[in-house]
């Protein structure tokens, strides 16, 4: 079952599951923040699955204007633990319910592992690699 979650508690639960992804840069003090400021301005939602007791998925999506001028989601944060493989799907309608919703546009992911590995997963759900995104580092 999925909920929407504005529980500060279940946050850090959330922030912890930041170590089961691999290669992971987003960190568990920003995606907190995210969070918790996202109820204050109403523009991250914060959704979590669980089996039984125990949480077996997350998902949490904030709205922005993209580089276009459209309303628009961003997947901050995916966790789905491997034995629910069908919990990807449930999210991503999630998101896109959402986005109806609110009349957003898009929904973008960031995501830092194998593209071709991505393509796979996310093709199916209609997602299409649009951008490239270079990082120098300033120091």
């Amino acid at each position: 079952m999925i909920k929407q979650i504005t529980d500060e508690i279940i946050f850090l639960e959330i922030c912890d599951k930041l170590k089961k992804v691999k290669d992971c840069k987003l960190s568990a003090n920003t995606l907190y923040a995210y969070m918790l400021s996202g109820l204050y301005k109403q523009d991250t939602f914060t959704y979590v699955s669980y089996d039984d007791e125990k949480m077996n998925g997350c998902l949490v999506l904030k709205r922005f204007i993209d580089n276009e001028g459209n309303l628009s989601f961003i997947m901050l944060f995916v966790w789905v633990n491997a034995h629910y493989p069908k919990l990807l799907e449930e999210f991503v309608n999630i998101g896109n319910e959402k986005a109806k919703e609110l009349n957003a546009k898009k929904i973008y992911f960031i995501a830092n592992r194998n593209e071709k590995a991505i393509e796979r997963r996310t093709g199916k759900f209609g997602f299409k690699k649009a951008f490239s995104t270079y990082i120098k580092e300033v120091v």
